[in-house]
């Protein structure tokens, strides 16, 4: 059970990267739970990792959240300057997890969609080196905490494609073209590097609505249960003040969180985007 994790193993953020020690007693019978005990313990190990962690600051904001995520589904800001730091933190620590939670049998599919106006930040950067010259917008390249979020979420999507994640990356037509070359190779050699679970994915559109920036994410347990973690967010390169941001996490079928998975998908279905909703049973 999910549960394991924290006994048996404790999670650490170290460098900007994540590591988890320890893992689920393999010979133990699995007992069936509940969607929301799912939903609570995955939390849990959330907060282990935040805890855990000497490069997240300003914690409080972050149990905050994710507290609010746990008794609503969804969490919504806007914020004067934008909340990127704890958005991006939360939404590292959730792929980790997810990685991690598929390689251990807890959960058995994985799929996620990136769909930002050019391929995903991460893709576009090694991990442990810094982010190339353009890949941050210079108002924020400066800023450590910013820039670790891109740092380790280059290590941790790779982390996520390694242990069976499927990752579609969509963007709209142009896109490839608004990254800097060293950013096109690099984003071209991970997708040499993971050809059965990286897909790349040219839209039919020239630009990508505002609300349906962000990174959306599919998982079923080995009970069936299908779960959705979505963000709505901006790139890293194309900060914006006073913008709505979002988390959704829980039962794929519940209120408000069923509601952002249809915004997603139909409209990239419209745009002859991925749906993976038919992957899951959801259509």
């Amino acid at each position: 059970m999910l549960w394991q994790w924290v006994r048996y193993g404790v999670v650490l953020w170290m460098a900007g990267c994540f590591a988890i020690s320890g893992v689920c007693n393999a010979t133990q019978p699995i007992e069936e739970q509940s969607p929301q005990r799912f939903i609570n313990e995955l939390l849990d190990l959330a907060v282990a990792c935040v805890d855990g962690s000497d490069a997240i600051h300003d914690k409080e904001d972050v149990f905050k959240l994710l507290a609010d995520l746990r008794q609503h589904g969804v969490y919504l800001e806007t914020a004067a300057s934008e909340p990127r730091v704890k958005f991006v933190q939360i939404q590292g620590v959730m792929e980790h997890l997810m990685a991690h939670l598929q390689a251990s049998g807890e959960i058995c599919k994985l799929a996620g969609v990136i769909h930002t106006p050019t391929p995903s930040t991460p893709l576009c950067t090694l991990p442990n080196e810094d982010p190339s010259e353009g890949l941050l917008d210079p108002s924020i390249a400066f800023d450590m905490d910013k820039v670790l979020t891109v740092r380790s979420r280059a290590q941790i999507v790779r982390e996520f494609l390694h242990k069976g994640g499927d990752l579609y990356i969509a963007y709209p037509q142009g896109g490839l073209e608004r990254r800097t070359e060293e950013q096109r190779e690099i984003y071209l050699q991970a997708l040499e590097q993971f050809p059965n679970h990286l897909f790349d994915c040219m839209l039919s559109t020239h630009t990508l609505p505002g609300d349906k920036i962000g990174a959306t994410y599919l998982m079923c347990d080995c009970f069936g249960h299908v779960y959705l973690f979505a963000i709505k967010n901006t790139q890293a390169n194309d900060p914006s003040d006073g913008v709505e941001w979002g988390l959704w996490f829980g039962e794929a079928t519940a209120p408000g969180i069923s509601q952002r998975m249809r915004d997603i998908f139909e409209y990239l279905n419209s745009v002859q985007g991925p749906d993976l909703r038919s992957e899951f049973g959801l259509l």
